[in-house]
């Protein structure tokens, strides 16, 4: 029996797979890899040579968000694909 919550990025994964890049589609990674809550504390947006901004919008989320990196990386990257998730850049990086 699979989880739960890889069973929905699974799911979420292959729907958007072969969806071009937007702002919605980063969105909509970004709330699966990050989890309601946190999503609503940060603004994402994705540069072409594949690095996710993070902005941080309360100051005392961004520990938060940075102990959170190795996790949100890797999820992003398996949501959108490693070439479209190179690198994620948190506030002061």
């Amino acid at each position: 029996m699979e989880r739960l919550d890889r069973a929905a990025a699974k799911a979420v994964a292959s729907l958007i797979d072969a969806q071009p890049m937007s702002d919605g589609k980063l969105a909509l990674a970004w709330r699966v890899a990050a989890g309601a809550a946190l999503a609503r504390q940060v603004q994402v947006c994705w540069c072409p040579d594949g690095t996710i901004e993070a902005r941080v919008l309360h100051s005392e989320w961004l520990q938060v968000v940075r102990r959170a990196r190795p996790m949100l990386h890797e999820r992003l990257r398996h949501l959108l694909g490693p070439d479209a998730a190179r690198r994620l850049k948190i506030d002061g990086d």
